[in-house]
């Protein structure tokens, strides 16, 4: 790892037009920046953090090249995850979730890897109601989640695509426990985005069972944390979502205005999305 960071940084300065010596200033030597850069040795994060500042570079900023440069391995396992879901490849989700397993054998204190485990099997139950998730491993993610004070994205990620798997108790108490447990870090864009997409899941969990007073409340928080310029995606499912609503406390336009939302996502090429409210939609008039 520090080889790579060292490279990514030396990177990041060089396009900046920024010599060693102007990055080093008085907080480290040329020599450590030099080792640094060539992945040598590395350093302690305060030095790492004054260098930063020094290209002008926030942590954040830093942390995106750092992961779009080497695929990080849990943003892959969430991009293959998600394209298996959307793609309906229970194939390729059964894959995923052998490789999990081998992991758990080869690291069986690594808890991280069975929390994923838990989500591919969650993941893999959407698809396929025939398949099962034990109630030990759903104790296992919840009590997890329980014990951390301040959630992160990973927390952010797993709860998101384990909600199916709640009941409306649980739910409501776990989205109302994690609205309270990011306040440290919904200021990061992409965590509110997180959040706000997490929102969504559970207000679409909530409408599917037909849990219309939960759904409004989770819709108000929505509503809280959506900014319409420029969350696109998440305004097109939160209009969804309201017809939805509309249509499940007995308003037959709320069918329209889903509809509506599935013909914007097939103009934005959004086709894996439109096709699986297109789903939806046919299977709530079917109920009729």
């Amino acid at each position: 790892m520090t080889k790579e960071l060292g490279k990514i940084f030396k990177l990041i300065r060089e396009s900046k037009g920024l010599s060693q010596k102007e990055v080093a200033g008085n907080v480290i030597s040329l020599a450590q920046l030099s080792r640094f850069e060539r992945g040598v040795s590395g350093l302690n994060v305060d030095s790492f953090y004054l260098c930063l500042r020094n290209m002008s570079v926030p942590l954040d900023e830093f942390q995106y090249v750092y992961h779009n440069y080497t695929q990080d391995r849990d943003v892959r396992f969430s991009t293959e995850l998600s394209e298996a879901y959307l793609e309906k490849n229970i194939i390729k989700l059964r894959k995923i979730l052998q490789d999990c397993q081998e992991l758990i054998e080869k690291n069986p204190i690594n808890h991280f890897y069975k929390l994923n485990k838990i989500v591919v099997e969650a993941v893999i139950f959407y698809l396929d109601q025939e398949a099962t998730v034990p109630q030990k491993d759903i104790k296992y993610l919840m009590d997890y989640l329980f014990s951390v004070e301040e959630w992160g994205r990973y927390e952010l990620w797993l709860y998101t695509n384990s909600i199916g798997l709640m009941t409306l108790s649980s739910l409501e108490t776990f989205t109302s426990e994690m609205v309270k447990r990011t306040q440290f870090y919904k200021g990061l864009p992409e965590n509110r985005k997180r959040i706000l997409q997490m929102l969504l899941n559970v207000v679409g969990t909530c409408l599917d069972k037909g849990h219309t007073q939960a759904a409004f409340k989770f819709l108000h928080q929505v509503e809280q944390f959506r900014n319409t310029e420029t969350d696109i995606y998440e305004t097109v499912l939160f209009k969804y979502y309201k017809g939805f609503y509309a249509y499940r406390i007995g308003n037959e336009n709320g069918i329209a205005e889903m509809e509506k939302c599935v013909e914007t996502m097939t103009y934005l090429e959004c086709y894996g999305i439109a096709r699986q409210m297109e789903e939806s939609i046919k299977k709530i008039k079917e109920e009729v």
